[in-house]
């Protein structure tokens, strides 16, 4: 029970950072190495949250689903030049992705 626990602190750090940094760095290459960091990440907490529930609960794993989905879509804008949208949407995936992993 510990462990999972330092896991979840671990992971809410880690996201914390990343979704800090995301809007702190100025510097073009690093900001897209923190920009796709934070995509994976979003990403990751989508599987997490999918794999986590039982195979009945249907509803929970579609919502996770779109979590991740919207990691997906902040990427496919950033390389449409959209940075601020993009940001919005991974932001979003990281943060409902916690908040589902974390509550639900």
């Amino acid at each position: 029970m510990a462990l999972l626990l330092i896991m979840f602190i671990v992971i809410a750090f880690v996201c914390l950072i990343s979704i800090a940094l995301l809007y702190m760095v100025k510097d073009p290459p690093k900001n897209t190495i923190v920009f796709l960091f934070t995509a994976a990440l979003g990403i990751f907490i989508s599987f997490l949250n999918v794999t986590s529930f039982p195979s009945n609960l249907v509803m929970p794993r579609i919502i996770a689903v779109c979590f991740g989905m919207l990691a997906i879509i902040g990427v496919v804008l950033k390389y449409k030049h959209s940075d601020t949208a993009a940001k919005l949407f991974i932001t979003a995936s990281v943060v409902l992705g916690i908040v589902q992993l974390f509550f639900l």
